[in-house]
């Protein structure tokens, strides 16, 4: 990669919130989960949504949409929580979807029409005719972390969490199992972790390492040119961000099954020394950590780019990059 390149270019996650999207600076996203039940010990700011254990940390879960003056709407068993770190401070946010995470040339934010020193609204992003405003997460954690006790008049924002029996009971089964997976890393882990990315594979969960991750995107808006006389794996060739890279259909190039396209439908884009591929994946999971010492993989696997491995009594398929970057079945005699 052009070193030049890689200093203007930084990673960014983009989601939206109801009809606005939004993005900030992926290198603050600790965690991407579901929606699970909040703790609401007692009358609190009406910008916070609930209390969460996290890593042995009691942090505090916002409604965002307070932070940014917007219309307040009810969120649904769909909804995610973005667990963020800043210098001081961990909390979480509640927004509607995730859409991607990719690297952006920063040089093309525009900045507001504002002295924007002290927002929470840091540029204003466009691609492909969707706008995008970047939030400052710093300044977000500042006025969290600034609110007085007048803040506490309103109605609390956990008002907006689905009220349902059944909705009730699937957030409540998620905490146990966000709360198990919790007690289960060891100080050590937290301190030796390694981020990876999930999405599934046919029936099983696949793991990429986020370090071999440059974006994610849409499949609904990568334009495919097919190549002929290429392995049925190969998809086609895409540009992306003015890079002509090969796209994969991992789930035939492992197991000769096509992945079904939906809406969900999206492209990892993994890179490995001076090379990149893109792959097919039917959604974007979610971010987990990982003690690479402590994993032992089943070698046996009739797929030598995948590794298979038991965690928590979960079994996992993490895929070795190098492997697959290697394997003959790429090149063309």
């Amino acid at each position: 990669m052009n070193n030049a390149i890689g200093q203007i270019e930084q990673s960014y996650i983009f989601f939206s919130i109801g009809t606005f999207n939004y993005a900030f600076d992926a290198k603050y996203v600790l965690d991407i989960m579901q929606l699970v039940e909040l703790e609401y010990p007692e009358s609190m700011p009406e910008y916070i949504v609930g209390l969460l254990e996290h890593n042995n940390q009691v942090i505090k879960i916002v409604d965002i949409r307070n932070i940014l003056n917007l219309d307040p709407i009810e969120y649904n068993l769909n909804s995610k929580i973005i667990i963020v770190k800043t210098e001081n401070d961990v909390f979480g946010f509640v927004i509607d979807e995730v859409r991607e995470i990719k690297r952006v040339n920063v040089t093309t934010f525009n900045a507001p029409p504002y002295n924007s020193e002290k927002s929470y609204l840091q540029a204003i992003y466009t691609d492909k005719d969707i706008t995008s405003t970047v939030i400052n997460i710093e300044n977000v954690e500042k006025k969290i972390n600034s609110r007085t006790e007048e803040y506490r008049l309103g109605k609390s924002a956990s008002q907006f969490l689905p009220a349902d029996l059944s909705s009730k009971e699937t957030l409540h089964r998620r905490k146990l199992h966000y709360a198990r997976k919790m007690r289960e890393v060891s100080s050590l882990i937290i301190k030796n972790q390694d981020t990876y990315i999930t999405f599934g594979l046919d029936d099983s969960t696949c793991c990429i390492k986020i370090l071999h991750v440059s974006g994610f995107y849409k499949y609904a808006n990568v334009k495919l040119t097919n190549v002929p006389c290429t392995p049925d794996f190969i998809v086609g060739v895409a540009s992306i961000k003015g890079r002509y890279i090969t796209i994969i259909d991992l789930l035939k190039f492992t197991e000769g099954k096509s992945t079904p396209i939906t809406q969900d439908t999206s492209i990892v884009v993994v890179e490995y020394e001076d090379y990149e591929i893109g792959i097919i994946t039917p959604a974007i999971g979610e971010t987990i950590d990982f003690d690479e010492n402590l994993l032992k993989f089943n070698q046996s696997t009739k797929v030598p780019c995948l590794n298979e491995c038991v965690v928590n009594e979960t079994m996992y398929l993490f895929l070795d990059i190098k492997k697959l970057f290697s394997d003959e079945k790429f090149y063309i005699s």
